[in-house]
């Protein structure tokens, strides 16, 4: 189906040490070092640079696809993007300054002076989403497919591989569990909100989707009003229902750019399939908040006593 041209106007025709994706990061975090913290140091300094060197990224991508497809966005279509890549990343900014005590390693409790590499990728998972939507928009009036497969590839990796360097080099971290949680939820609302709108997955799919996600976060928030903490985690459960998720709105984007109708039964299936896991998981965490608030209220019971 296509999607209306909401952002575009007329269409047209490493660092050594670490290497790839993340040795570039480091290459922009030094120039954004300069540009924002100047001779600053320590964890809020080094949030102040990732986050303003991600934001740079994302600028920097964007007008190279301008460039190379010869895109001519509207006015109101810069304005738009820009203003959402703000909001993501001052939010994200402000989010971690306010939480700047939880980058500490969790198997020895030493508090990082810098973000780790883990923590780097899964906030450019949070930053990259303004732009993931903003190719898919345009994927309909430009030959964009090469440019937004890679995305969502991206998107894929960075949510296996920022667990895995976190154990790997054990550099676990409270905030990377945070993290990890808010990317993966933003990332289906929005790209769920997207994709109804365009009308790409159906309704009941979206609503089944948002449900779950809402009802965690006010099932969690309600838990931590009540006795002032929570514990991140997530179950195997959880995990299978994001990635299945994840994988099917990478799924849909296949069969979205026209090559791959033959693929529309598939899709079909992956939905009912995916639907069912994400029932499973909401069944589990609504067995999960109700034994947590039993134990609370006996907690508090006993104290009180």
């Amino acid at each position: 189906m296509a999607l209306p041209r909401t952002w575009s106007g007329k269409p047209g025709p490493g660092a050594k040490r670490r290497g790839g994706a993340l040795g570039f990061l480091d290459i922009l975090e030094g120039f954004s070092y300069i540009l924002i913290m100047g001779k600053a140091k320590g964890i809020t300094a080094s949030i102040s640079r990732t986050v303003g060197t991600l934001f740079l990224v994302q600028v920097a991508f964007t007008a190279a696809l301008c460039l190379v497809y010869r895109i001519r966005p509207s006015r109101l279509g810069i304005v738009s993007y820009i203003l959402g890549l703000a909001f993501i990343h001052i939010g994200l900014w402000i989010f971690l300054l306010i939480m700047h005590d939880h980058f500490v390693l969790i198997h020895t409790g030493e508090k990082l002076p810098r973000i780790n590499a883990a923590n780097k990728l899964t906030m450019l998972r949070i930053c990259c989403i303004p732009t993931v939507v903003l190719v898919l928009i345009l994927s309909s009036i430009y030959p964009l497919l090469p440019v937004l497969i890679p995305l969502i590839v991206l998107i894929f990796l960075t949510d296996l591989l920022d667990g895995l360097v976190a154990r790997g080099r054990r550099e676990v971290t409270k905030i990377g569990k945070y993290l990890d949680s808010i990317s993966d939820y933003a990332i289906l609302i929005v790209m769920s909100v997207v994709m109804a709108w365009y009308k790409i997955l159906p309704d009941w799919f979206v609503i089944l989707v948002l449900f779950r996600l809402v009802f965690q976060w006010i099932g969690m928030g309600a838990l931590l009003a009540y006795q002032g903490y929570v514990h991140a985690m997530a179950t195997l459960l959880a995990k299978a229902a994001i990635f299945a998720t994840m994988f099917l709105y990478g799924f849909e984007v296949l069969v979205l750019a026209g090559k791959f109708h033959f693929l529309r039964p598939c899709v079909n299936i992956l939905e009912y399939l995916c639907a069912g896991i994400l029932c499973l998981s909401l069944i589990e965490k609504i067995l999960y908040l109700k034994k947590s608030f039993v134990e609370a209220r006996d907690a508090r019971h006993v104290k009180n006593v």
